[in-house]
């Protein structure tokens, strides 16, 4: 029974069994293991939101439930997600200074992947394209735009179908800005562009050679908009 729960549970590595009653509502609490899905509710019938590595830590937004024997809790702005649900097996309580200046912007910061664009620069992208939200897929010039990043299935297939699916990835921040940085990483080199946050907000837009065009120039004008330059 051990292993299909730990299966299901997302988990990787050593159990370290810590959350198991009530905490007051914004107390800061801390992942003890690797590899820990969070839920969009509290079971493992829920659907997955982010996997979750040791030592990041969320405020606990006040959300108690049990089922399949797990307690499960309501943790707030977590790889970009409002709410998510974790299981308590796998949380330990902290100091609140491990979850202080946990603003929506160092949220989302603390939740981009890391790679050659700044976590700045990909704010940036993300707020025009979505206003840092995992928005819907639409049909948009030819094709469904995904997500914080607005991934279009090329896109995805160029970084190496990371998370599963487009939808999938699309919809979790560290996922799909971690397709950002894997897209950047395969094109940059070759664009005959500088490594810039002008450059690669202007391939995310306008594709490999996007930095080199003209039509792109308005996008860059909007990230520069939302606060970027190109040493951002």
């Amino acid at each position: 029974m051990l292993p299909t729960l730990l299966c299901c549970l997302g988990f990787v590595g050593i159990i370290s069994a810590s959350i198991s009653g009530h905490i007051a509502s914004g107390t800061c609490v801390c992942l003890t293991t690797s590899g820990v899905n969070a839920r969009s509710g509290a079971g493992l019938s829920n659907s997955i939101l982010a996997t979750l590595n040791s030592g990041e830590c969320y405020k606990f937004n006040g959300g108690i439930r049990t089922h399949d024997g797990y307690h499960w809790y309501e943790l707030q702005d977590v790889h970009g997600h409002h709410r998510v649900w974790i299981a308590g097996n796998y949380l330990r309580t902290s100091s609140s200074s491990h979850c202080s200046g946990t603003s929506t912007e160092t949220s989302t910061r603390s939740s981009l992947a890391t790679g050659d664009v700044s976590a700045k620069c990909l704010s940036c992208i993300c707020q025009v394209e979505s206003g840092c939200r995992a928005i819907r897929c639409a049909w948009d010039v030819n094709s469904n735009s995904c997500g914080y990043f607005q991934l279009k299935d090329v896109y995805w297939q160029d970084c190496g179908m990371p998370g599963g699916s487009l939808e999938v990835c699309a919809a979790d921040l560290h996922c799909s800005s971690g397709c950002v940085q894997r897209y950047m990483s395969r094109y940059i080199g070759g664009s005959g562009c500088a490594p810039n946050c002008e450059s690669y907000a202007r391939i995310h837009n306008g594709g490999p050679t996007g930095c080199r065009q003209g039509y792109t120039l308005n996008y860059w004008t909007r990230v520069q908009n939302a606060g970027c330059s190109a040493s951002s």
